[in-house]
């Protein structure tokens, strides 16, 4: 069990690392979130920059406390606190019918939908199953190998959006548009 929590921990380092990374990364990126967060209604629209910043920050926070050995009980259920808001978020903005973009991994045109719902849910209980999952004795390279599974799973996370993007057909009408662009 010891590896279920290591690969729970990069992956929640990997997704918290690059979503922190994308809304700190500039001011405007971070104004672009806050504008995102106003828009969807989630918080009123003088609050949004702060609340932007503080969000970016928590998921930065959790990242250093996950990755300190003696801090990452704290950092999983910090991950698992946050995680649990966001998904609470994202059903907030689906029950209301909002098709605003997910601002999760930066600069996305990608409605929010069931599936961000679902990755968090996940993500969350990722992170509450590294919280209450035993830390014990293991080998190295059992952990390297984890923890580096978790890292590859939180990359592919990061851009689901963009796997579900190409695998999704595109109709004749989309298709059309995508050629003509190309040609000029």
């Amino acid at each position: 069990m010891p590896y279920l929590v290591t690969a729970c921990q990069g992956l929640l380092a990997v997704v918290l690392l690059v979503s922190a990374t994308s809304k700190l990364r500039s001011g405007q990126a971070l104004r672009v979130l806050a504008g995102s967060l106003a828009a969807m209604r989630l918080v009123p629209p003088r609050w949004a920059e702060p609340v932007a910043a503080v969000l970016a920050v928590a998921e930065a926070v959790a990242v250093v406390l996950l990755l300190i050995p003696a801090t990452r009980r704290v950092g999983f259920g910090a991950a698992a606190a946050l995680l649990a808001v966001l998904a609470a978020g994202v059903a907030v903005v689906l029950a209301r019918g909002t098709a605003q973009p997910c601002r999760c991994f930066g600069a996305s045109a990608t409605p929010l939908g069931r599936r961000h719902l679902v990755r968090n849910v996940v993500l969350c209980l990722a992170a509450f199953a590294g919280l209450v999952g035993p830390a014990g004795p293991a080998v190295p390279a059992g952990t390297l190998l984890a923890l580096l599974a978790g890292a590859v799973a939180g990359l592919l996370v990061t851009v689901l959006d963009d796997i579900v993007a190409l695998l999704t057909p595109m109709s004749r009408t989309d298709l059309s548009k995508e050629m003509s662009r190309w040609r000029t």
